[in-house]
């Protein structure tokens, strides 16, 4: 796992180093072509170099994007076509440098044409590498006559004129997901650029249950935390906002509607009105950012300064890694080990540390209420997992006495609507994920509407 890790990581230095041998070839390149002029004809030396360094950059640029060509699916002729091109730019450059060496000269002294010959098929190649891994990244169509003379859609001036598709549906997808769902980078097969692919779905089969967000992959994978491994999208870009999400799951809703229906023309454009207004402009949200789900809180006070580091290896023994988020106070981050060589789960063991926990996940341990009383105890905690586990509505009262908490998962488990009535009125609490529970989209809707501070991800 660590050497897997450790080769993406790696991987995704390449578009970084790219850039090296991208500069040195072309300051060689310059230094050459200026040696022609009297003033510059002792730049011999310094063009050596450049193309010197630019071949082994160039090296490492080919092995760290062999690296990273395992970690996503590409387009395979592209791909081939990048990685070829980039290859065979390098082995030129280098063997260009060897030919300007005395070593090289003593082999085979090329006339100064023919150097500039190669130097100028350095620069074409590197050329044509650089667009072949652009296509990879931004898609084939990023730079073409076709971006050049497309119309785009402006948004339309007035309601009645808005497209549930065109203006609404796919513009978010085209913002959040094309980079690397388009026909250039198509990762998990997938693409979602039209209606009929987005429709098609993926290597995995549909992404849409027409009519049933609970069965539609794409929004499970939207509203999975952050932190999940599975969680769209990916790599830390900005994932959808309320009103993007919203407007998402009524599409489905209504069957995921085709090119040219009206907003206006479905009965039911009036659950998200508010939602399509504000993200259209047609009215400023009176809490202003894109994403306002996420804000820059100031430490609980609550939270000691210090605590007996002594004590974190216990928690280990207990079935747990810890994370250092803070030294000065001290706030740690605790989860469940999933390498640990124990089944036991002791939560009663994180208590000596108890006020020092302010993350805490429990994910997928299939741990019943009463395994997990003492969670209650952990009076400072702010982000709480506990989805794939069986809680209880009865548990959950002693949740919501939790009054820093701010994020609670609760995905995959049988709470109703009972147990989400806990945390009514709560203070602090932002997002309850409830997906996969036992409450509906009625129930889930009317407790948003009660506690508009509380967002329910359903």
């Amino acid at each position: 796992m660590v050497l897997l890790d450790l080769s993406t990581f790696l991987g995704r230095m390449h578009p970084l180093v790219v850039h090296l041998p991208i500069g040195f070839l072309l300051i060689a390149g310059i230094f050459h072509l200026a040696s022609y002029l009297p003033k510059y004809d002792n730049l011999g030396k310094a063009t050596e170099l450049a193309l010197l360094l630019g071949g082994l950059s160039g090296v490492a640029a080919c092995v760290l994007g062999w690296l990273l060509s395992n970690t996503g699916d590409y387009s395979y002729q592209l791909l081939e076509n990048h990685k070829l091109s980039g290859i065979g730019l390098t082995a030129l450059s280098l063997l260009l440098y060897f030919f300007l060496t005395d070593k090289g000269k003593a082999i085979l002294d090329l006339p100064k044409k023919a150097l500039t010959a190669l130097f100028l098929s350095i620069i074409g190649l590197m050329s044509y590498a650089g667009h072949q891994g652009g296509n990879l990244t931004h898609g084939t169509e990023y730079l073409t006559l076709a971006t050049l003379t497309e119309t785009k859609r402006e948004i339309p001036e007035k309601l009645e004129d808005v497209l549930v598709f065109e203006d609404l549906v796919q513009p978010i997808l085209d913002k959040k997901c094309t980079q690397c769902h388009q026909s250039g980078k198509k990762k998990g097969e997938l693409v979602l650029t039209s209606y009929d692919d987005i429709i098609k779905g993926g290597k995995n089969g549909a992404i849409l249950s027409l009519g049933n967000i609970d069965e539609s992959e794409i929004i499970r994978r939207v509203t999975l935390e952050k932190e999940h491994e599975e969680f769209m999208p990916t790599d830390g870009k900005t994932p959808l906002t309320k009103e993007e999400l919203a407007i998402l799951k009524w599409w489905i809703t209504n069957d995921a509607v085709n090119k040219e229906v009206a907003f206006l023309g479905l009965e039911s454009h009036k659950e998200v009105l508010d939602n399509v207004e504000l993200y259209l402009g047609y009215k400023k949200a009176s809490h202003g950012g894109e994403n306002n789900l996420a804000s820059q809180e100031s430490y609980n006070p609550n939270i000691p300064a210090n605590a007996d580091l002594s004590l974190l290896p216990e928690i280990e023994k207990g079935g747990f890694t810890f994370r250092v988020m803070n030294h000065e106070p001290l706030m740690l981050d605790i989860a469940i080990d999933r390498n640990r060589q124990t089944d036991k789960i002791d939560v009663k063991g994180l208590l000596p540390l108890g006020k020092n926990i302010v993350w805490l996940n429990l994910a997928d341990a299939a741990l019943s209420s009463s395994e997990i009383q003492e969670v209650s105890q952990l009076e400072n905690l702010e982000k709480l997992k506990l989805n794939g586990n069986k809680i209880e509505d009865a548990f959950l009262p002693k949740l919501a006495s939790l009054k820093y908490l701010n994020a609670v998962n609760l995905n995959d488990t049988p709470i109703s609507n009972k147990g989400l009535s806990s945390f009514k009125g709560h203070e602090s609490l932002k997002h309850i994920y409830v997906w996969r529970s036992q409450l509906n989209k009625a129930e889930a809707a009317k407790f948003t509407e009660e506690n508009p501070n509380i967002e329910v991800v359903l």
